[in-house]
């Protein structure tokens, strides 16, 4: 297995165990935590605190494919901010540090003029497809979206002595504890937005290998939104 495809794993947004709640049904496919979303309408400001602005600005037109009404139609606005260091989603380019975000409104829980997302795949050359699947898949945890892979109702037959040796061997270097947190476990039911099943197609899901998985065909990334994943934004921010 690559390096290249491992890589994507490095992205873990798993959510911590609630005290209470209920479940939300959902008509549409996808999944969500429910305690970190926007308010509809909401203008959600965009810092850069590193990177140029033809960067800036190809990253700001991307993420705004979620917003627009001829595809994502999320009923919220990505503006930037005249001031990156106050901004409520602020982003770094750091190659070491892979790609993250912190989950929807968890991002005002980072101190001011500290990152809540890490692009570092993605540069001013980076092709397009791949730029758009990284820089997609990430505003979707800013819009409180998590892995489809750790759907409550996931039904992924895992091999997971193949999973632990590759995720244990570089450039991961993860023990069998973080393994088990970011790939096989799923979401508290009573944290999250959920529909009955997981989006395999959703710009939500990683690369799973074929020889991850017992009996299954492999998941490939996409670099586009599902429709389950522009249904489910829309019925989201309404």
């Amino acid at each position: 297995m690559t390096n290249e495809k491992v890589r994507q794993w490095i992205c873990s947004t798993m959510i911590e165990v609630p005290a209470a709640g209920e479940a939300t049904a959902v008509r549409t496919k996808g999944l969500a935590d429910k305690k970190s979303l926007w308010k509809s309408g909401q203008t959600v400001t965009i810092g850069f605190l590193e990177g140029s602005a033809k960067l800036h600005d190809r990253v700001l037109k991307t993420a705004r494919r979620w917003t627009d009404p001829r595809e994502g139609g999320a009923n919220l606005h990505f503006d930037k901010a005249p001031n990156a260091e106050s901004a409520d989603i602020r982003l770094s380019f750091d190659p070491g540090l892979g790609s993250w975000s912190r989950v929807g409104t968890d991002a005002k829980k980072v101190g001011k003029g500290k990152a809540t997302m890490n692009l570092g795949w993605v540069e001013e050359s980076t092709a397009e497809k791949e730029f758009a699947s990284v820089v997609l898949h990430e505003f979707g945890h800013a819009l409180a979206l998590l892995h489809e892979h750790n759907h409550p109702n996931a039904d992924l037959n895992w091999n997971k002595a193949a999973v632990y040796a590759d995720l244990m061997a570089p450039p991961n270097n993860w023990d069998k504890a973080t393994i088990d947190y970011n790939v096989f476990n799923s979401y508290p039911a009573n944290r999250v937005v959920m529909s009955d099943k997981p989006d395999y197609v959703s710009i939500m899901i990683y690369t799973i290998p074929e020889h991850w998985l017992i009996g299954q065909p492999g998941v490939m990334p996409s670099d586009r939104l599902s429709v389950g994943d522009i249904e489910f934004i829309r019925e989201l921010y309404s």
